[in-house]
């Protein structure tokens, strides 16, 4: 049988890092320690989770997840790489899948306390826009709750603006809450229902849960192929296993459509004609309209009639389509600002989502996003020159074979989201590349970037808007 390719073993070596890490009640943690000092606050001893807590697991962790986008990365993964490759990899993909059926329970159950087919957010970091404006009113009640209970809260003194601008990152305000739910956290010793009996932070985000249900839909594909492989020998797992994964894949089928009609019944504003998060906590929209709101194009959430009115204000130079788009927050809100953070900056992440969610309508919009992001991240350089720079970016990053840092230099370590989006990379990338040294003219492959003008902003050098360049410029093939 023919050897895997280098892209295709860093991409199941990626996901294998993933669920190493996953909790014993299913949970798949926002970042794995790496060990040792590396400078990031707050670390594994800040978050205090004890192995009586998580279980075992090959790292250290953090005490929440982040955006559930593993299950539509894990598809692409298995989607581009040979089909010897598929058999190869047989086991693991079996055993990915089962890891992503225990974490989609975990959101189902213990992050849906009322039943309602929505998961709930304990922590901005959690929804991937740490500081969207949208959470403001949530981030003001959390300071007030933090202050009226004593929390001792801790600022570990901020590295994340040793290396960035402090106006390109959230602000004190923002912190105090981030580091005050943290203590609440441990004070409750990770346990979901005490935490949500008391949090001032209980948030039903839409992009969280537009990627369930991607998430839902791309497992459910998974294991439909999985038991054509299983069943005709390849997987040696028979025909009576081959018909389990059948039914597996249907029943997350009708849980994906279970989450897509709660994001339409709930989270839908028929008023505005826009997806807004929900303060389930005060029991109101939080009507910032931000990226975010777009997420629903994907996944077969969004109506006919809701996409329309969604692209309608995707279109607006005077709400998101900028220069450079899409911001993450409309320049028609108060809060915009276009340097600071989910303030208003573009993120090629973001922009992704969006494309994919377009490209399922048959958009013409779809295409006019992706060129722009493209554009956007290459800054001038032409393809082959940034198509070369951001493997080398992905190697550079890398932790030996294991997974990728986002980056050596501000956030060391593996985090969920940026693994999985990188992974699903990784089999673009066929033969080892060279660590990269920067070279005059090169992109810089920046965390975000002005929405007016596309001046780079954040932290470069960022393994994932390097890994996204990749996976945008292979969707034009």
């Amino acid at each position: 049988m023919e050897q895997n390719s280098y892209g295709t073993r860093r991409a199941i070596s990626e996901l294998a890092s993933i669920f190493a890490c996953q909790w014993s009640n299913g949970m798949l943690p926002q970042i794995r320690f790496m060990e040792g000092p590396h400078g990031y606050r707050p670390d594994a001893d800040d978050w205090g989770v004890a192995p009586e807590v998580s279980g075992p697991t090959y790292l250290r962790t953090s005490g929440i997840t982040q955006p559930p986008v593993v299950g539509l990365c894990l598809y692409e993964v298995f989607r581009k790489v040979k089909e010897e490759e598929r058999v190869l990899h047989y086991s693991d993909f079996m055993a990915f899948s089962e890891g992503l059926e225990r974490y989609h329970r975990w959101l189902l159950t213990e992050r849906d306390p009322w039943g309602e087919s929505l998961a709930v957010c304990l922590h901005p970091w959690e929804t991937g826009m740490d500081n969207s404006p949208a959470f403001d009113p949530l981030i003001e009640k959390t300071r007030a709750y933090i202050e009226a209970h004593e929390l001792p809260v801790q600022t570990f003194g901020r590295a994340d603006t040793l290396h960035v601008k402090g106006e390109h990152r959230p602000t004190a305000r923002d912190y105090f809450s981030y580091f005050g739910l943290l203590a609440l956290f441990k004070e409750h010793n990770y346990n979901q229902g005490a935490i949500i009996e008391a949090t001032p932070f209980l948030l039903q985000d839409v992009l969280f849960n537009a990627l369930l249900v991607a998430s839902l839909r791309s497992l459910a594909k998974l294991q439909d192929e999985l038991a054509v492989i299983g069943g005709g020998g390849g997987g040696g797992v028979g025909v009576g296993a081959s018909e389990k994964l059948k039914e597996k894949a249907a029943h997350n089928v009708v849980r994906a459509e279970g989450v897509a009609e709660a994001i339409r019944g709930k989270l839908w504003e028929e008023r505005g004609g826009f997806f807004y998060s929900y303060d389930s906590r005060g029991g109101r929209f939080l009507r910032t309209r931000t990226v975010s709101g777009f997420t629903p194009l994907m996944g077969e959430i969004a109506l006919p009639a809701q996409a329309k009115r969604l692209e309608g204000y995707m279109r607006d130079p005077g709400e998101f389509w900028t220069e450079v788009p899409l911001p993450s927050t409309s320049l028609s809100s108060p809060a915009f600002d276009p340097l600071r953070y989910w303030s208003g900056p573009s993120w090629p992440v973001t922009n992704w989502l969006v494309v994919r969610g377009l490209r399922e309508r048959g958009s013409s919009q779809a295409e006019a996003l992706r060129q722009s992001t493209l554009k956007m991240i290459s800054e001038g350089a032409d393809a082959d020159r940034t198509r070369r720079a951001a493997m080398g970016v992905m190697e550079r990053n890398s932790v030996g074979e294991e997974f990728t840092t986002p980056s050596t230099r501000q956030y060391e370590h593996g985090w969920l989201w940026d693994s999985a989006i990188v992974a699903a990379s990784w089999p673009l990338v066929s033969a080892r590349p060279t660590p990269y040294q920067p070279q005059e003219g090169d992109p810089g492959f920046w965390e975000y970037y002005q929405p007016n003008t596309g001046e780079p902003l954040g932290a470069a050098n960022m393994t994932w808007t390097a890994s996204l360049f990749l996976e945008l410029e292979s969707m034009g093939l």
